[in-house]
């Protein structure tokens, strides 16, 4: 499928087919609402609403009807939790609540998409399948909450995903090549936390890249404008001395990032 409208109607249909009235409410946000959507590399991120949070029997159904649309569909992939109306009106907090992953169905912890970055990016640009208008949903939005929740997520996650991309470089050889998709995702990640954290809105990963780009000059710039300019193309091979350009950049954001206090 090219279209993540596509994706989203055929995921929603076959759990119409196999759950029918279980989903009640079905946003998309992530790469799709913000206008940044790669048919070779995206997910389709969304929030599915159910009446009441889902029990043990409602998630057994869910997951029937999602191991049968990845069946039918192992290409339209579709992340993201199971939530009750209700829980969109309070502030997001560690609840138990069924979600999809990378084609892998849970309902046994805490889901990291429960965060008030998602409460914001379904209120301000959500995107209806099914449901009223995101902005009727009355999602309560915390600027603070925000900006202190990717300034310890950039602390962590990101810091340790700085790590490992390191760790990979000093074990490859000169000449080894990784996929384009890793600086795209470790550099541009980053700056995605840098963009939230100095003006308390979300963007893409793109978007966000060329904001950091500017605020940032000099060879990082440049290295993130390269990458920026890989997302669009179709996957490749990139040199190592790429890849390390874009860990140092994505060390400089990084950095940035934790200078900012909420």
């Amino acid at each position: 499928m090219h279209n993540w409208d596509d994706v989203a109607q055929t995921w929603l249909d076959t759990f119409d087919e196999i759950a029918p009235g279980t989903v009640e409410g079905l946003y998309v946000v992530g790469s799709a609402a913000l206008q940044d959507w790669q048919p070779r590399s995206s997910d389709v991120d969304i929030i599915a609403l159910t009446a009441e949070p889902a029990d043990d029997e409602m998630a057994a159904t869910l997951l029937t009807a999602h191991a049968i649309h990845v069946e039918r569909h192992p290409d339209a992939r579709v992340d993201g939790p199971f939530l009750a109306w209700g829980d969109l009106t309070v502030a997001p907090v560690g609840v138990s609540r069924p979600w999809t992953l990378d084609g892998e169905f849970h309902h046994d912890g805490e889901c990291f998409e429960i965060n008030p970055v998602t409460w914001y990016t379904l209120s301000i640009y959500g995107i209806a399948v099914r449901g009223p208008r995101p902005g009727d949903l009355g999602v309560p939005l915390d600027r603070i909450e925000r900006i202190r929740f990717v300034h310890d997520n950039a602390a962590s996650y990101w810091s340790g995903v700085l790590a490992s991309l390191r760790g990979a470089i000093s074990e490859l050889d000169s000449a080894a090549t990784l996929p384009s998709t890793v600086p795209e995702w470790c550099l541009l990640g980053a700056c995605r936390m840098l963009y939230t954290a100095t003006t308390g809105d979300v963007a893409s990963k793109s978007a966000a890249g060329l904001w950091a780009a500017d605020e940032t000059g000099g060879e990082v710039r440049a290295t993130i404008k390269h990458v920026v300019s890989l997302r669009n193309i179709a996957e490749q091979p990139v040199a190592l001395d790429v890849i390390r350009a874009a860990a140092d950049a994505m060390a400089d954001v990084l950095r940035r990032v934790a200078l900012i206090k909420a």
